[in-house]
């Protein structure tokens, strides 16, 4: 591969982690507010968990936007450039954000108030549903084969820092404004304070180079003009690894970060502000993991850590979701650590599955395909779950995901080389 001597390695890396923490925070801030949007935006006879549900519901469609927009940007990418596409969604995310922070209530614009918020959900994961395929590919192109699993940890670290930072932020309204304020208006603080740091990741993306192996692409006239078409005719294998894995991903994010505090309150006797701090700790740690996670893939191979970390996750999860009631988060918060080992293993695999002409696409429907099925659905579905069959329901539901994990890994094709 031809370096790119105008944008060193750590530079890029860098752009993109730190555009990564604010564009996943403007995505999660939502999960996060969910009994505060909730309280806004339904009914005040609805009760707080039934408004609570419809608003995690309402944070799925933003998942289920996320293929359609990740294709469509991965057609502009495959064709285009990657540099294009990751410099310019960060601004749909940024307007997107900004709107839900100032858009009405129910109380001022009725049943038009979730219909509208619905609406930029929807256009707010069309935009996150390019931004990371785009990323993700940018990256790995810029780093190669033998640095691709360390600098996509890092920018995984970067858009699980945008989780951190989310719960962060949560945590200081919630102290600085109090739970009633923080409940009735403060929580959308929050939303400005997301569009106001989207728009300064736009202008530290906006003059970002194209990657070596696109332009080479383009050059020789190799450009394909259907990579969807291509990429599901050719490597359907790639594909269905690909999904799997990224099914392991979408599932541990969502019940072991997003939905994590309101499982711990409303399933554990577990207080607020402790299921807070529990999440905010599980994601910190989550994204050191990542890195180290990454480091080792390159030095000893990412399948077999990936392999070996899902096992230890199966084996595990039912004894840390059981015993939360008698011993505390601590066996969850271990569980997450485990399940960053492979995330932080696997994301570097991802972008080697799919040759470069439809790299973009490849990274999209693998990705953005899980992150709406499983992703988007999994808090709901991990709250009716608990509801219904208690902590180890949930826990059950861990082991069918690590299973996933590794049969993606054991059905990958060869790398292609970056």
């Amino acid at each position: 591969m031809l370096h790119d001597t105008t944008q060193p390695l750590w530079r890029t890396t860098a752009i993109s982690a730190l555009g990564g923490i604010f564009e996943f925070y403007d995505f999660v801030i939502f999960a996060i507010f969910a009994p505060q949007i909730g309280a806004a935006f339904f009914p005040a006879d609805a009760g707080t968990s039934t408004a609570t549900l419809k608003t995690f519901a309402i944070f799925a469609v933003g998942y289920f936007a996320r293929p359609v927009g990740g294709i469509l940007w991965a057609h502009i990418a495959d064709r285009r450039g990657r540099a294009f596409v990751f410099s310019h969604t960060v601004l749909g995310m940024a307007t997107t954000t900004l709107l839900i922070g100032l858009l009405p209530g129910y109380a001022t614009l009725g049943f038009a108030a979730p219909v509208l918020l619905v609406v930029l959900r929807l256009v707010q994961g069309m935009a996150l549903g390019g931004e990371i395929p785009a990323s993700l590919c940018w990256l790995s192109e810029h780093a190669g084969p033998r640095r691709t699993g360390l600098v996509t940890a890092i920018l995984l670290a970067g858009v699980n820092s945008g989780l951190l930072l989310g719960q962060t932020v949560a945590l200081i309204i919630e102290t600085v404004f109090g739970s009633e304020h923080a409940m009735t208006w403060a929580w959308r603080l929050a939303f400005v304070f997301g569009s106001c740091i989207g728009v300064f990741a736009y202008f530290m993306r906006r003059h970002v180079h194209e990657t070596d192996a696109f332009t080479t692409l383009r050059n020789s006239g190799k450009i394909d003009l259907f990579p969807l078409r291509t990429l599901l005719r050719n490597s359907p294998r790639a594909v269905i690894a690909g999904f799997l894995m990224c099914s392991v991903h979408a599932w541990i994010v969502a019940a072991l970060y997003l939905a994590l505090p309101t499982f711990l309150v409303n399933n554990c006797g577990i207080t607020q502000s402790h299921a807070d701090a529990t999440a905010l700790v599980s994601s910190a740690i989550a994204s050191v993991i990542y890195v180290i996670s990454g480091w080792l893939a390159d030095r000893y191979g990412a399948k077999k850590l990936c392999a070996l970390a899902a096992s230890v996750v199966a084996i595990l999860a039912l004894p840390a979701y059981g015993s939360v009631m008698d011993v505390g988060v601590a066996p969850l918060i271990a569980l997450g650590a485990v399940g960053g080992i492979f995330i932080g293993a696997y994301l570097g695999l991802l972008p080697q599955l799919f040759s470069p002409s439809i790299r973009v696409s490849g990274i999209a429907v693998s990705y953005d395909g899980a992150s709406a099925i499983v992703g988007g659905t999994g808090p709901f579905l991990m709250l009716l779950i608990a509801d219904r069959f208690g902590p180890y329901g949930v826990g059950a539901l861990l082991i069918f995901f690590a299973l996933c994990g590794i049969t993606g890994v054991l059905i990958a094709p060869k790398n292609v080389a970056i």
